[in-house]
């Protein structure tokens, strides 16, 4: 019988719960710069260069504000484990239902 792979890796969490976080950090980036478009669309006749600011500012800059600040955070601390077995997977509840 062929033993489990060790894996290595610097997560502390699931990865249904890293993309979770990811997914709604980027909805609320988005909501940021689609704020920023309406705001900019109010004073893109009469100011022109405000408009254009307020796009670089609440759309790229937030962006990469935020990716810089991630990339200065410590990554964590990587750690050997075994990969899970298929009843680890299905949770603790799986043994109930049956």
């Amino acid at each position: 019988m062929r033993q489990r792979p060790v894996v290595v890796t610097d997560m502390r969490e699931p990865v249904v719960v890293v993309h979770r976080r990811m997914m709604r950090q980027r909805l609320v980036l988005m909501v940021i710069w689609i704020a920023g478009w309406i705001v900019a669309g109010l004073f893109a006749e009469s100011h022109g260069y405000l408009a254009t600011a307020i796009l670089m500012v609440t759309g790229p800059g937030v962006w990469l504000v935020h990716y810089a600040w991630r990339w200065w955070r410590r990554p964590g601390e990587r750690v050997a484990v075994r990969a899970p077995t298929r009843r680890a997977l299905e949770g603790p509840a799986s043994g109930a239902s049956r």
